[in-house]
């Protein structure tokens, strides 16, 4: 059983720029916007043709400590269980998650970036944007490639973008590394890096289920 998901309540990509213009979004961070967008689009795509996803809509986002041994904090999706392992599909809301990653590094320059542009999406009446972006950052996201929800395609694409365009896991997370040495963040490399590696094995999911490669998706 297939439910489609998607709805008409998202503003449309015009819109989404509009919403970037005013809110004066440097040009170089649309780019970024613009890209992930792409990416999370056509990956949600793809799976849809492959089925979609068992993963229910997002309900709810919590803060909390999920990371005890580090003491990490950061946000967690609560989502409805109904629909969890029932064997039941739905397809990916692609109007939500080209809005949402339109949207998600609308206020980068700003200190919690998240929080502010998932403020501004519930000011504007977009719920589920608000959700999909306010965890983006700190976010544990599914490594099973048939529950994943739109925020997990969003937090893919960041993964699989360098500033404007596509370029993969590897060379994202090795930009992400040297830009955290610079800071002096040297204990970042192994968190980073483990990361990396729960993204491959994701990855290498999604792969077999759409039967291409990311890179072949992408061109």
């Amino acid at each position: 059983m297939t439910k489609n998901m998607t709805t008409n309540k998202h503003p449309d990509r015009e819109r989404c720029l509009q919403y970037l213009e005013e809110y004066e979004t440097p040009p170089h961070v649309v780019g970024h916007c613009k890209a992930v967008a792409d990416v999370a689009c056509r990956i949600g795509a793809a799976l849809n043709e492959a089925g979609g996803t068992k993963a229910p809509v997002i309900a709810e986002v919590t803060f909390e400590q999920f990371d005890k041994a580090n003491g990490f904090k950061g946000y967690r999706i609560d989502e409805a269980k109904t629909d969890m392992d029932t064997g039941v599909f739905r397809m990916f809301d692609l109007a939500l998650t080209e809005a949402a990653g339109l949207l998600h590094d609308m206020a980068r320059v700003e200190e919690n970036h998240w929080d502010v542009a998932a403020d501004f999406c519930l000011t504007h009446g977009m719920e589920e944007e608000a959700k999909a972006i306010r965890v983006h950052m700190q976010y544990e996201f599914t490594v099973d490639a048939w529950h994943l929800t739109e925020a997990d395609l969003i937090c893919l694409g960041d993964r699989l973008v360098l500033e404007d365009h596509y370029t993969g896991i590897d060379e994202r997370m090795d930009y992400i590394i040297a830009k955290a040495e610079r800071r002096g963040q040297m204990h970042a490399r192994e968190a980073i890096l483990r990361k990396k590696e729960e993204t491959k094995v994701l990855l290498r999911q999604i792969e077999e289920r759409i039967g291409m490669s990311l890179d072949t998706l992408m061109q």
